[in-house]
């Protein structure tokens, strides 16, 4: 029987956590959804910088439409 492929934005979100999973950014609670061509991330930041960052990383990484950053600093 033949393996059924990842849907595509299965595999973006994966990229996008793993990309976002770097100990130097410190997110926790990092959820990660694709909808209608934008990515939203939630979660938690040490920093607005680290936020920032992420937003940044997501939309290099996955080449959505947009990245909706609604992760939460402190």
């Amino acid at each position: 029987m033949d393996e059924i492929p990842p849907r595509t934005d299965d595999a973006m979100i994966a990229r996008v956590l793993d990309a976002l999973g770097a100990p130097d950014l410190g997110l926790m609670e990092l959820q990660v959804e694709y909808i209608e061509a934008t990515l939203v991330l939630r979660g938690r930041a040490p920093s607005a910088e680290a936020r920032d960052k992420a937003g940044a990383l997501a939309q290099a990484v996955s080449g959505a439409a947009g990245v909706e950053n609604r992760i939460r600093t402190g």
